[in-house]
């Protein structure tokens, strides 16, 4: 596990690394988990949620198979609530997911294949959705400075954690190939670009994605000024 110190005090944790970045978010009081990751890793999950601080709250950047994979489980273990884009408040319960289209030669023809003519591949435990929301939500009455963004473009309610303006949990916004910015999967590359715009519009220094590393500031403006 690796740990971060942000401006308010608070300690993000990436819980897991690897298929899908799991983080915890802790203000010493209340925690956030923001995804969940893949079934196959959730007895990890939950080994290291104990030692961390079980979650109040779980964020889930967008509904696909390997950020929901543990959701149910979390459900049963802490009792946490869920919060989710509106547009998603329906994967989320049945546990569907949707494949996204593909960004790049080899992921637009991955999609061609047709993953999502056996969509029970990628079904997960569904849970309730206990809190949606549609352009922004904030988190102040849970003790943190931190909003939920809503991010189309990797998926229509893809969205993000921006804490104390200096941090973003991204999802799958960008990343997901080492050294990559641009995401290979999503259904609306302009619209990816575009909510690059809005994270940018905030002062966060750096964006921890789902997949992959930590992708500083000056990396995301250059990528965002060759696809503008």
């Amino acid at each position: 596990m690796k740990s971060w110190k942000t401006l308010s005090g608070y300690t993000l944790t990436r819980v897991l690394f690897g298929r899908c970045n799991v983080y915890h978010l802790s203000n010493g009081r209340n925690c956030l988990v923001i995804d969940t990751g893949i079934k196959s890793e959730g007895k990890k999950l939950l080994e290291r949620l104990r030692q961390l601080g079980k979650p109040d709250f779980v964020i889930m950047t967008h509904t696909h198979f390997d950020h929901t994979g543990n959701a149910g489980l979390l459900k049963e273990q802490f009792s946490p609530q869920f919060i989710v884009h509106e547009s998603e408040k329906i994967f989320l319960e049945s546990g569907s997911s949707p494949i996204p289209k593909g960004n790049m030669g080899w992921s637009k023809f991955l999609y061609g294949l047709g993953p999502n003519r056996v969509p029970h591949w990628f079904s997960v435990q569904g849970v309730k959705a206990d809190l949606v929301f549609e352009d922004c939500f904030d988190l102040s009455d849970f003790g943190f400075n931190a909003y939920i963004l809503h991010t189309p473009g990797h998926s229509a309610g893809s969205s993000c954690l921006i804490v104390d303006d200096q941090l973003v949990i991204a999802g799958d916004a960008l990343g997901g190939m080492p050294g990559a910015v641009f995401p290979p999967w999503g259904d609306d590359g302009r619209g990816i670009v575009q909510s690059w715009q809005k994270l940018l519009g905030t002062n966060c220094q750096t964006f921890h994605p789902a997949h992959g590393f930590v992708i500083e500031r000056p990396r995301l403006e250059r990528e965002f000024i060759k696809r503008s």
